[in-house]
């Protein structure tokens, strides 16, 4: 995702359309938002993310404006662009100079091309702390800086360590490991920003019997783990071949069979706004 750049001809702010040309989200903003993927014209967990939206404004002093104004504002943008696959950010903002307003318009994405569903990627670490990691609000300084981060390093995604040298998430994924049993270890709720694709692969493992951990990651263990891959909006399940160095399998049985239980639960999942 590239901060601030906006795709299409319209975008929409407060029920009403307006001009993407010239456009240019103001990213210093008190932001809040959600990131959905459209996927054939139909929107993939679209309930998950608005209940997610609502709970990251729960304190926040911001009003909720509840699921149908953001399904209309969602069904008013699909039809006055031609877009059926994409990523829409759904921002709820505020400033000083006005009252919280309803943005939602096409952002820029990039999903795995499909040799790296096979392969896997290259991920490094990033020292970093998320103050209020379970609230989904727009940090424009750490989004700058690790985006150069990971262009420097040229690496697929920047995974957060914290000031004990635990693993906690990606930058904007969630990270699983599989140890030497094939148990699977991801970092505790409470930790993190509970990830929508997260939330499914743990109801996957507990339908076909996988033992999760949830718990914190040290640097020091991860030279033990046998496989690990991220999971997000835009990646899905993306198997990880590499971190800092360190090798994994990325064709290991226990993920290969939660990629292929992901994508029938994402064609359960997709929601057309009619």
């Amino acid at each position: 995702m590239i901060s601030g750049k906006v795709l299409g001809e319209k975008y929409t702010i407060n029920g009403k359309l307006a001009d993407v040309a010239g456009f240019t989200p103001d990213m210093s903003a008190d932001i809040y938002y959600e990131v959905i993927r459209l996927m054939d014209g139909k929107y993939l967990f679209l309930p998950d993310h608005l209940a997610r939206l609502e709970n990251s404004l729960s304190g926040s002093g911001i009003d909720y404006p509840g699921p149908q104004i953001i399904m209309q504002n969602l069904k008013l943008l699909q039809e006055n662009n031609s877009f059926t696959l994409g990523n829409i950010r759904i921002c709820i903002q505020s400033s000083q100079k006005s009252e919280a307003s309803l943005l939602c318009y096409f952002v820029p994405y990039f999903y795995p091309e499909v040799c790296m569903y096979k392969s896997g990627v290259q991920v490094a670490t990033y020292p970093h702390i998320r103050l209020n990691p379970g609230v989904k609000k727009w940090d424009d300084r750490f989004r700058v800086s690790v985006n150069e981060f990971i262009r420097v390093h040229g690496v697929y995604e920047a995974i957060l360590m914290n000031n004990r040298k635990e693993i906690t998430e990606g930058s904007r994924s969630n990270i699983f490991f599989f140890d030497r049993h094939n148990h699977l270890i991801t970092a505790p709720e409470s930790d993190i920003l509970p990830g929508i694709t997260r939330k499914y692969v743990l109801k996957i493992c507990a339908d076909v019997g996988i033992e999760v951990s949830e718990r914190a990651i040290h640097m020091g263990e991860i030279r033990e783990m046998s496989s690990c891959f991220i999971s997000g909006t835009s990646p899905k399940i993306l198997p990880v071949w590499q971190l800092d160095g360190i090798g994994y399998n990325a064709d290991h049985p226990q993920l290969r069979l939660l990629m292929e239980r992901f994508e029938l639960i994402i064609s359960e999942n997709l929601t057309m706004l009619n």
